[in-house]
């Protein structure tokens, strides 16, 4: 079922540090707490903090969207023209997971791969399948 809490908006790719990564989804994050007190969602704290350690540590990542589930784990989501796409749900305790899209130049087909795996696994998922295009500014 889907809430209007996981309605996704899209972002701005400006330049950001480490520092301040975390600081272009503070008005996000604060819409979906919102969201999640209006249609009684209890929200998952550790989903939270894994997804600000994750922008901490990744401040050269575009900004995603960023969406509530039902369960109340937050779910990031990078879109690319070519049909590329990641999706990221931050289970807690440093576990995700994903579902990764990838246009293949030598054909029209897209790759699919999912799964759950820890955060840094992931992230040797998306060099793996070379999408630094798709994540990074």
């Amino acid at each position: 079922m889907t809430t209007e809490a996981q309605t996704q908006i899209n972002f701005s790719t400006a330049d950001y540090d480490k520092t301040t990564a975390i600081a272009r989804y503070r008005e996000r994050l604060a819409e979906l707490r919102e969201a999640a007190e209006e249609e009684d969602i209890e929200r998952s704290e550790a989903s939270e903090r894994d997804f600000r350690a994750f922008v901490t540590d990744n401040p050269g990542w575009r900004k995603a969207a960023l969406g509530l589930m039902d369960n109340g784990n937050l779910r990031a989501v990078w879109k690319g023209d070519d049909g590329s796409h990641l999706g990221l749900q931050f289970l807690g305790n440093q576990f995700g997971e994903y579902v990764i899209f990838k246009k293949r130049s030598s054909t029209t087909l897209v790759s699919r791969v999912s799964g759950v795996d820890t955060l840094d696994g992931i992230k040797a998922q998306v060099d793996a399948l070379d999408l630094a295009a798709l994540v990074t500014l």
